[in-house]
């Protein structure tokens, strides 16, 4: 990846970072204007159970919310199998960075194997006794 491509994805995620900082400390500002009219509206119309369960219910959602998001943030682990680590789907990735690698092809200087641009090295689909082995019968054997 080039630097000025690196450089404008740093910029590009700082940005939103910036965004949703200035938001968050926009809605605290509106809230703490708005609070010291609305609490006793709210004191006065709502009973001290109705505003308990209101309290456990937002607390259970937010725990719900909590756990959703750590359960889709989780990677999807990856399987060792002839020297190139393996998705569910069956995609290479790197064994030394683990990223997504390119097709399987053969290289004038380092021979046959999957090329990996980050790590600039060609990691070649060997057994135990380092005989080279065809990448459709790995994708066979991969369950």
């Amino acid at each position: 990846m080039p630097l000025s491509e690196k450089t404008r994805e740093i910029i590009l995620s700082r940005a939103v970072e910036m965004c949703a900082a200035a938001t968050t400390v926009l809605l605290a500002w509106v809230g703490s204007q708005i609070a010291p009219a609305l609490l006793p509206a709210i004191d006065a119309a709502l009973s001290k159970t109705a505003l308990l369960s209101l309290l456990v219910l937002s607390i259970v959602l937010n725990l719900v919310f909590l756990a959703l998001v750590f359960y889709l943030a989780k990677k999807p682990p990856l399987k060792l199998k002839y020297g190139i680590y393996w998705d569910k789907d069956k995609n290479p990735h790197c064994p030394s960075c683990k990223i997504p690698i390119a097709a399987y092809n053969e290289y004038t200087t380092a021979g046959k194997g999957y090329y990996c641009k980050p790590c600039n090295e060609v990691f070649p689909l060997q057994d135990a006794r380092g005989k080279d082995i065809d990448p459709d019968m790995v994708l066979k054997e991969l369950k």
